[in-house]
């Protein structure tokens, strides 16, 4: 699994390579074919949710739900009078036996059968000739997880019900079948659909084979608006120019896709917003991403040698996921980009404007992007390097106003000689006048993670909200000894911690929504305060491609919210103290706390 999505050394070119190298490791595990059936339900979960939930065969038929017992037809209250109508003779209502539902206007017919599941959407054509043309007027919904059929059958099934429907199709999920030697039913299908302006495509491969090329006709989709390919050989598009003018969304996963033809599809997808890739296999491509209309790129987990933002006008996030081999990221031209991440310091080579970034250079203008809002780094706090590269990318985004940074647990024991480093920096501008929210994910509670936090609170002068998302750990030590409970009033004095902590409590736990219009009770608007949140993670796949999610790595949960003030006078802080034991401990006293909250 860790070759095919991008990890270890080797470099393959095509699938067949990735087979053979599977092979050989079968000889000490799990087969080539197994490897490979683990990462097909991995990649299913990135999909977006089923248009049509499959039915739940284990469903309580008997459950007294107020939706099990709504109907069409008469219950058991109608004999009572209307409220606003004479009394009803109940004789009158007695069950007649006829048809009560057929009777209903045609497209709330055709709302009932886009609500049904595959097969049984099919299946109203036998109830009686008044549904015989419903579901032929109803724009096609096609599950293959509906389909009992598998194997042949299945695919034999699929595309007997495109082929039978006159259309439109607006959506096919297709994420269980597996299409080896069954080539023309598959160009069959793909034909049809392209014939029948198919809108939302979900189309996968259950291998085996791993490069059963994808059929020419889907570059023929016009209508399509939304394409996921998962496990093919994409066509040639020298051969077969693609005709995407409507697509807004495209993902692949898993497949084979020359450079060429991923520039050829920006090139001819001219509303394309969202684009993503994930789980590609190691190979020597780069990702060059060209595009006029493109909002969101997506690389999740793949093993691209060199990724390059040349013109990207609209671009507003460029997201990764990355694993392998250090590797280039470019930024040539992307002014609109707001939201950039998760940089890793250790895979990430950054390059902005022809710049290369590197740790403690001095960042001109030209390295500079200052149309970034957000960041997300991953940091691992015990490297002089990655500590270093840190500021400097802080100096790359002048008006950066939230910023996550993810420690990654070191290897070798905790560094503790960046005090002076810290405390020798001076401040930039985004500290000055434009960070307002700092996350600090997996926060472990190691001297040099507290030293660069004591550098952002000393520094950001307008940081209003600091979200901490502990590590798990071992039971918390604070300045009396092991605390086990939950933090809130009864545990935590109104007067706080010590004035070594950089900063103060100022009373216990605040339920309820936090915002500079409703701030917790005993809290102000004061440039002093600043409110320190539980955070949670949500890094998703689908929560990073989709834009109404404001913040796609974190979340901070208002309900798990302390108002602390700032303790400007840091003589007594670690910053003067140096790395004295006595200085360092009193920190525990507050974020301690929050960790025991969990």
């Amino acid at each position: 699994m860790d070759a095919a999505a991008g990890g270890g050394e080797e470099v393959f070119v095509t699938y067949a390579q990735i087979g053979a190298y599977f092979n050989i490791l079968a000889l000490e595990g799990p087969s080539a074919q197994d490897r490979i059936d683990r990462i097909v339900p991995y990649l299913i979960s990135l999909l977006p949710p089923p248009f049509v939930p499959a039915p739940d065969a284990d469903a309580d038929e008997s459950s007294d739900s107020d939706d099990d017992h709504f109907s069409l037809t008469s219950s058991d209250d109608d004999t009572a009078a209307p409220a606003d109508g004479p009394a009803v003779d109940p004789a009158a209502l007695d069950d007649d036996g006829q048809d009560h539902i057929s009777r209903l206007p045609d497209d709330l017919l055709s709302n009932i059968v886009s609500c049904l599941p595959t097969n049984e959407a099919a299946r109203t054509m036998v109830l009686s000739t008044r549904w015989r043309g419903v579901w032929a007027a109803t724009p096609l919904l096609v599950d293959d997880a509906h389909i009992r059929a598998r194997g042949f059958s299945a695919v034999r099934a699929l595309s007997r019900c495109v082929a039978a429907h006159p259309g439109p199709v607006r959506a096919v999920r297709v994420t269980r079948t597996s299409f080896h030697r069954q080539e023309y039913a598959l160009e069959r299908l793909i034909a049809s659909l392209a014939a029948k302006d198919v809108q939302d495509l979900i189309l996968f491969n259950r291998p085996w084979p791993l490069d059963m090329p994808l059929p020419d006709d889907i570059l023929s989709c016009g209508s399509l608006t939304r394409l996921y390919i998962g496990f093919w050989r994409f066509p040639d598009t020298t051969a077969h120019q693609p005709a995407f003018p409507n697509l807004h969304e495209l993902g692949l996963f898993h497949s084979i896709i020359e450079d060429r033809d991923v520039d050829a599809l920006l090139a001819h997808c001219s509303k394309l917003r969202i684009l993503s890739f994930a789980m590609a296999y190691s190979c020597r491509s780069r990702l060059r991403i060209r595009s006029s209309s493109l909002c969101v790129m997506m690389e999740w987990r793949c093993g691209f040698n060199e990724i390059i933002v040349e013109d990207a006008p609209c671009l507003e996030r460029l997201l990764f996921h990355s694993i392998s081999d250090r590797r280039p990221v470019r930024i040539v031209n992307a002014p609109r980009l707001e939201v950039l991440g998760f940089l890793d310091l250790q895979v990430h080579a950054l390059e902005i404007g022809g710049v290369v970034i590197r740790a403690g250079m001095n960042v001109r203008a030209r390295a500079m992007l200052p149309s970034l809002k957000m960041l997300a780094v991953k940091v691992r706090f015990s490297h002089d390097m990655e500590v270093k590269m840190l500021d400097t990318l802080l100096r790359c985004f002048p008006r950066l106003e939230t910023l996550h940074v993810m420690s990654i647990r070191p290897s070798s024991p905790d560094s503790v000689g960046f005090a002076e480093f810290w405390k020798s920096l001076g401040s930039c501008d985004c500290l000055e006048s434009h960070l307002k929210t700092f996350v600090f994910n997996r926060y472990q509670g190691l001297d040099c993670e507290y030293l660069f936090l004591c550098y952002i609170l000393k520094k950001a002068k307008v940081l209003k909200t600091l979200g901490i998302d502990c590590a798990e750990s071992d039971d918390v030590v604070v300045e009396g000894g092991p605390m086990s409970g939950s933090a809130g009033e009864g545990n935590v004095s109104s007067g706080g911690s010590s004035g070594s902590d950089g900063v103060v409590m100022e009373g216990g736990p605040v339920s309820g929504s936090v915002g500079e219009g409703n701030a917790p009770s005993g809290g102000s608007s004061g440039s002093n305060i600043i409110y320190v949140y539980v955070a949670s993670p949500c890094w998703t796949f689908q929560n990073a491609i989709d834009l109404s999610v404001e913040d796609p790595f974190c979340v901070l949960r208002h309900d798990k919210c302390w108002i602390a003030s700032r303790v400007m006078a840091l003589e007594v802080s670690v910053f003067d103290h140096g790395t004295d034991a006595g200085a360092i401990s009193h920190r525990h006293v507050y974020f301690e706390l929050l960790r025991v909250w969990y």
